[in-house]
């Protein structure tokens, strides 16, 4: 399969949709206030960059990869969509349940938030100059989502142990 800006454009739109479903998700189950406000932010911020790739897509058809690009692009490419957590259909239930907290929603955030950089950076390198300092403030926002994130678990957390023990388990569970 052969990665095109389009093609990976379709991968970010996905990406960001299921963001807004798993965003918007947790911000109806959140008791928390702050979590809420986060949440609903954060679904905010993904139908901003939904609709930005959206634009991207239609302006990237037809343009074709450049061909210094080879077949480890490919595999690489490939491995990155595969292993993403929010590059397939998501089923918002089933996502929380893995989550099992709002600890575990958070690492599955920032997973899916680290995810996206990676994927976008790579989507960078084989567009066009003009498009790219775009994709160069999501991936800002995507690392402001992150620090985003952070706080809101240092704030839920009671202990730096605590604040550690969730990302370890939801690494673990990953690989």
């Amino acid at each position: 399969m052969l990665f095109r800006p389009s093609e990976i454009a379709r991968i970010a739109m996905l990406i960001e949709n299921n963001g807004i479903i798993f965003y918007s998700a947790l911000a109806e189950k959140a008791k928390d206030e702050g979590a809420k406000t986060l949440f609903s932010f954060m679904a905010g911020e993904e139908k901003e960059h939904y609709q930005f790739f959206e634009k991207l897509c239609s302006k990237f058809e037809g343009y074709e990869v450049p061909e210094s690009y080879d077949d480890e692009y490919e595999e690489y490419m490939q491995q990155l969509v595969d292993s993403s957590v929010f590059t397939k259909d998501i089923n918002v239930d089933e996502v929380l349940e893995k989550a099992g907290n709002v600890l575990g929603a958070i690492d599955l955030a920032l997973g899916a938030e680290k995810d996206s950089i990676i994927l976008y950076l790579q989507l960078k390198k084989i567009m066009p100059a003009e498009e790219q300092s775009t994709v160069d403030e999501i991936i800002e926002e995507e690392n402001r989502h992150i620090g985003k994130l952070l706080l809101l678990k240092k704030n839920i957390t009671q202990s730096g142990e605590d604040f550690y023990a969730s990302q370890k388990t939801w690494d673990s569970e990953r690989q």
